[in-house]
């Protein structure tokens, strides 16, 4: 038996830390790709009773989710920007936060809201390098169309995402051509509602204003890169039962390729690259040899307390570890560091206490 497991304390843990760095800034509790492969509702529903009460999707079929879970009262937003008539005409039966980028989705969205005889609610995104979605900062006419024509939408939040190029004068630069907008709204008599500029990375990375909300998710997963990940406490592993365990003479070929120095005791795990074990989120987008080389690596995994190195590489189903000097036989259970986010084809437990398996 294999499975994904989350420890929620440490989830708690690591959302306290941005909370002591965003002081009485709002959090955003950003829920994309499955909460970060931690499990939308579950994580939903923990952040709830830490007093995190607005959440920000990427996919309408997520806001579905969470307002048929009991998720009512709370306020969701869309955090992309869409023209999409059918995806917007979902957003609003659900009563969701838009996010408009374009004037084209503003037009699309004030359109729908009209022959609906409502008022949407929308968020104004500005890009400021990260080069997605959001209005250009010398498009500040578009945007003030929004004010001056568009009364089924109502804006109640103005917002940017930053791009990191690994210094702070760049965040700042991108910060200061977001207030320059910010300034020229209001210049001209217009309210932006709440601001945000910074996510849990940037917050954490750098000594930056959270100006009225801050967006959280990966460092939930405490699996923010750098000085920013350093603060926090790595969430997820995967628990694997040994499925054989035996020795293997000098000269045995592991893998395909590895060759043994010396006899060896060897475990299998039926744990491999499909479950998300040896990658990187950024390995299908770099060139096959990185590929290969990011399951290669001197992995080790942990064994009734002790390290057993990874042999070979890491196949599609399966890995070979090293038990030479590990007591254990089949059955006992391996612990396999992992993020979250890569993990697919596993079953998903939490655990409420910070305990480590064996």
């Amino acid at each position: 038996m294999k499975k994904l497991v989350i420890d929620k304390r440490t989830v708690k843990s690591n959302l306290q830390a941005v909370k002591n760095r965003a002081g009485s800034a709002e959090l955003y509790a950003d829920l994309s790709a499955d909460a970060y492969g931690m499990g939308l509702l579950e994580t939903a529903k923990l952040l709830r009773e830490e007093g995190v009460h607005t959440f920000a999707v990427s996919d309408p079929r997520d806001a579905a989710l969470l307002r048929a879970n009991s998720f009512t009262d709370e306020r969701i937003m869309m955090l992309r920007s869409t023209a999409d008539s059918e995806e917007l005409s979902q957003l609003i039966d659900l009563n969701v936060i838009c996010t408009v980028g374009s004037y084209d989705a503003a037009v699309a969205i004030n359109g729908l809201a009209e022959a609906r005889g409502t008022v949407c609610e929308i968020q104004i995104k500005v890009d400021t390098g990260m080069g997605r979605y959001g209005f250009t900062p010398e498009e500040t006419d578009k945007i003030a169309a929004i004010y001056k024509y568009m009364s089924n939408l109502a804006v109640v939040g103005t917002f940017t995402t930053l791009y990191d190029h690994g210094y702070k004068k760049s965040l700042q630069d991108q910060l200061e051509l977001f207030n320059s907008v910010l300034d020229n709204l209001h210049g001209m008599g217009y309210e932006t509602g709440v601001t945000h500029a910074c996510d849990d990375a940037a917050l954490l990375s750098y000594n930056l204003s959270a100006a009225d909300a801050v967006r959280v998710g990966l460092s939930l997963s405490g699996r923010l890169p750098g000085r920013a990940g350093s603060q926090l406490q790595q969430v997820g592993y995967i628990a694997a039962g040994l499925e054989e365990v035996g020795w293997f003479p000098k000269g045995h070929r592991v893998s395909g390729e590895y060759v043994l120095s010396a006899p060896a005791k060897l475990a299998v795990l039926s744990v491999g690259y499909y479950h998300g074990y040896g990658l990187t989120k950024q390995a299908d987008m770099r060139s096959i040899f990185s590929f290969i080389r990011s399951r290669r690596s001197r992995r080790t995994v942990k064994v009734n307390g002790q390290r057993a190195r990874v042999l070979g590489e890491v196949g599609m189903m399966h890995t070979i570890i090293d038990v030479t000097k590990i007591n254990c036989t089949v059955g006992d259970t391996a612990i396999l560091d992992i993020d979250p986010v890569n993990v697919k084809g596993l079953p998903r437990v939490y655990k409420v206490e910070k305990t480590e398996e064996k």
